[in-house]
């Protein structure tokens, strides 16, 4: 005996399905743009915190500059100005491999496109001090030279 499916039943298994997964795809959309703000400004205040503990009290923090390339994925950029001087910068943060794993690192670039590493974001301790104080950092140089081509706009 021969079971057969008819197309109308086959088209209405499948219209469930598909209609499984837009409710699953459009929860997913739905979360990640509630926390797009929150995540903006944690990273906004990430930023703000390895400034202040560079130089206390000496950038202001304003607007999130969007990045139009493909590692917006793995990088941030805000607009900063430097209090002593009234110049602005850019305020980038983005991820960085070191032998403790990936950690966010801070840097700042100027208008003529010189970029200065400020330190890593949430490494404290003996842990900051010991990335700090390697000077022959070849990912810290390959990002200061690789910044100012993402940060374009």
């Amino acid at each position: 005996m021969k079971q057969t499916i008819s197309y109308k039943k086959f088209f209405i298994n499948y219209a469930i399905f598909i209609g499984i997964l837009a409710v699953l795809l459009g929860i997913l959309i739905y979360t990640t743009k509630i926390t797009q703000k929150s995540w903006s400004k944690n990273l906004k205040k990430s930023i703000e915190l390895v400034l202040d503990e560079s130089d206390p009290s000496v950038w202001f923090i304003t607007n999130e500059l969007k990045i139009k390339n493909a590692f917006t994925l793995n990088a941030a950029c805000y607009e900063a100005r430097n209090k002593k001087n009234g110049q602005f910068y850019k305020a980038i943060i983005i991820n960085t491999q070191t032998i403790y794993g990936p950690i966010p690192a801070v840097f700042i670039m100027d208008r003529n496109g010189e970029v200065q590493f400020i330190g890593y974001s949430s490494v404290h301790g003996r842990v900051r001090e010991q990335l700090m104080n390697d000077t022959n950092n070849k990912r810290i140089k390959y990002w200061k030279k690789k910044i100012p081509y993402i940060i374009q706009q």
